[in-house]
Formats: structure tokens, sequence, C-alpha cells
């Protein structure tokens, strides 16, 4: 399994223990209830909720989980909340005030610290579907996401796009199984990842076709990088099933102009990568605005 999917199934499993506590939290406001001989300085300071096991969890997700900030954000309010409106209750008891008004409060107070936690939940679940099951890349759904705010982030360094086919594929399907053109395609998803910066991105856009999203200062410099890449899938093998198999990738590629929908670059890089196709496989093929195709492997 991909190492995305790790992490994501690591961070729900994790939520899924550290709110198990907190439930086991609840157990010892209920003993306080029925008997007043548990020591709750845990559930009545002020910062309660920095040292119950979701506190905990919670403060270490905040540092790690960037992308998922806001849910997390939103959680920490909740969570806070419902430790105050405990005290409260807490408080109410001690004291023999027992009207519904503090118990209606906490119930409250859970009830949105609950759904609040679930909307993270739905949230790492969905992340999870954006990654293809295969080769654990980005799906496309991942891309339309953020391209927007990328092509806004331009500065001196441009953005390329490189749109990739692996050459004749089916004939690997026909000639050694399906199982086989999987591996391949594992194979070759790992070695674009191993292959490009790390502030690259590499997408699964469907079948045998892929996206790289490159940084480069020129096109002499983008078309080294894809250049780079084509040498490296080309002199490398994939072993399953007792088979080597070699393959080669045909490619469009394309600059990211600022204010420029995806919709329009990809359509260009298209038109590049039939070029390509078209001129007899395992090649680049630089496309500008104006549909100038150059051939630019070597």
């Amino acid at each position: 399994m991909n190492s995305k999917f790790k992490k994501i199934d690591a961070t729900v499993r994790d939520l899924n223990h550290s709110t198990d506590a907190h439930f086991k939290w609840l157990i010892n406001i209920l003993r306080f209830v029925a008997s007043r001989d548990v020591l709750l300085p845990d559930l009545t300071c002020d910062d309660a909720h920095n040292f119950c096991d979701f506190g905990h969890w919670l403060n270490t997700q905040l540092q790690d989980d960037i992308a998922g900030r806001n849910y997390l954000l939103d959680i920490k309010d909740k969570h806070i909340h419902v430790h105050k409106m405990c005290r409260e209750l807490i408080k109410a008891i001690e004291h023999d005030e027992c009207n519904n008004a503090p118990f209606d409060d906490f119930e409250t107070a859970l009830l949105a610290f609950t759904a609040s936690v679930s909307r993270y939940k739905a949230h790492l679940l969905q992340l999870r579907t954006s990654y293809d099951a295969l080769t654990g890349l980005p799906l496309r759904r991942i891309l339309d996401e953020s391209y927007d705010s990328m092509n806004k982030a331009l500065g001196d360094e441009g953005l390329y796009l490189l749109l990739l086919d692996v050459d004749h594929f089916k004939k690997i399907n026909d000639n050694y199984g399906h199982l086989i053109g999987d591996a391949v395609l594992r194979s070759l998803a790992l070695n674009l990842e191993n292959n490009i910066r790390r502030a690259e991105s590499v997408y699964r856009y469907g079948g045998e076709e892929f996206i790289i999203l490159l940084q480069a200062h020129s096109d002499r410099e983008a078309t080294e990088a894809a250049e780079r890449l084509r040498r490296v899938i080309e002199t490398s093998e994939t072993v399953s099933g007792g088979h080597r198999v070699k393959i080669t990738f045909s490619s469009g590629l394309t600059r990211v102009h600022r204010g420029e929908t995806l919709r329009e670059v990809l359509e260009r890089a298209d038109v590049a990568l039939y070029k390509g196709k078209q001129s007899g496989r395992n090649c680049t093929i630089l496309i500008n605005k104006s549909l100038d195709c150059i051939n630019v492997s070597y």
C-alpha cells in the first residue's frame, strides 16, 4: 500500500483511538455523578483539554496536517468548549444545582464536538479516494483543486505541464497480461516520483497517461528535465512474474501562463503528445501558446 494511504489510515486509526479515550473520560464524569469519590483535577482545571488523550493527539495533528488545519482548528474550538461545559456541569453537581441547563449545555457542546470530528473524518476519507489505488499517485481531482492556487502563485520560476503516455501499453497487456501491466504502471509511477524535485508533482491522469508539473525558469530547463525523465524510464525495466519489461513514453510539454485554465493547458499539451505519437514515439514535444511544436528529444 502506498505511503499516502498508510498515513491517512494511521490518522483515522489514531483519531478513533483518541475519540474512544474521550468516551472513557465521560465515564469518569458519570462515576463522579454517582459516587463523588473520583479525583477530578484533569477534568476541572482550566486547560484540561490539553491533558486528555484527545488533546494530546489534536495538538500533534495540528502540527502534522497542514492541509486539514481548518478542520482541526474547528475541532479544537469544540473540544475546548466541551471541557468548559464539563467544568460547569461538575460545579453545578458539587453545589447541588441540579437543574437541566448545565446538562443541556454539555450535551449541545458534546454533539457539536462529535459533528466536528465527523467532518474531519469525512475529509480524510475523501482525500483517500483522491489517490489512485494502483499507483498511489494523486488523481486529476487533486490537480483540479490545487491548480488555480498554483497558477496565481507563479513567480520567476515558471510552471510547466508534462502530459505523458506509455508507448504501446496495450501490447504489454496483450503479451503479458493485466497483472504485469499493473506492475509496469506502479513501477513507472515510483520512478517518476523518485526523479522529480520535492516541489514538483506527479498525477495519474487516467489509463496509462500521467501528468507532471515541473518547475523551470525557461523552456530549455523544462525540456532538459522532461528529457531526463524520459531517459530514466527508457533505461529502466520492470521485473514481475518472471518477466522483464521495458517501456518508453511520449510526452507533450507546455508552459503554464498566468490566468490560463487547466483545460487550456491540457488541450495544448495533448496536441503536442499527439504529435509525439505521430513522429515515432519515445520523445518529448514542446508546444507554445501559438501551437508551434518542437521535438526536443536527442
